[in-house]
């Protein structure tokens, strides 16, 4: 029988010790899109008494058979309604299933603004393309997705450059900065890697692409 990996941050709780990580990007916190930033560092810290724990808190809670990372959005005597930041509701859970919650949020060095970016992208660009060395046509495609991305950049503009397109869904300004991270990181899990970093440039185009037809679709209803 397969064993299960085990979660440093439930095993810290339950062993009545505070948990701090670094939210990674790409986690799976989609529905605390809202209250809870990529790159920001959470502490943790064992619920011991239920009477510590506030409306708005986000917490650590037992529910059915695994866990929820949500946040409390009303209290009644020992019952806490356990919801979403987007304002879903879970349901109600007791003081004794809430294993913590965090207690400290630090937020990561702001990001450049989105023009800054761009630059910064073309610029990482150019200097793959000067140690790779790749064939004239796959420089010009990943040059281009730096002039594609401009032009979205216009379409959306800057008052929605960091608005969510929908629930669930990653702005505009998140996504150029997930890729401008990725690129600058370097690392790609294949040899090819101009062939790597066009593939997830062109990703993140094509989701500005959806970015763009979700708020025209909102504008006309």
């Amino acid at each position: 029988m397969a064993k299960h990996k085990k979660d440093p941050l439930l095993e810290a709780l339950k062993e009545g010790r505070s948990y701090t990580w670094t939210v990674p990007e790409g986690g799976n916190f989609a529905s605390m899109r809202a209250a809870i930033k990529h790159g920001q560092t959470l502490t943790m810290a064992p619920v011991t008494d239920p009477r510590q724990v506030q409306v708005g808190d986000i917490v650590l809670v037992r529910w059915h058979q695994g866990e929820l990372f949500h946040m409390v959005g009303e209290i009644q005597g020992d019952q806490f309604l356990i919801v979403n930041s987007l304002g879903k509701v879970n349901g109600w859970v007791s003081g004794d299933e809430i294993y913590g919650r965090v207690t400290k949020i630090v937020d990561p060095q702001p990001r450049p603004s989105l023009p800054d970016m761009l630059v910064q992208l073309e610029t990482v660009y150019r200097t793959l393309i000067q140690h790779e060395a790749p064939d004239d046509e796959d420089a010009r495609r990943l040059l281009a997705i730096v002039d594609d991305l401009r032009w979205y950049a216009k379409r959306i503009g800057p008052q929605r450059w960091d608005i969510l397109p929908k629930p669930n869904r990653w702005s505009f300004e998140q996504e150029l900065w997930k890729l401008l991270k990725q690129v600058k990181k370097g690392e790609a899990p294949v040899a090819e890697r101009v062939s790597y970093f066009i593939d997830c440039g062109k990703r993140c185009v094509g989701l500005a692409s959806e970015t763009c037809a979700l708020f025209d679709h909102d504008a006309t209803e």
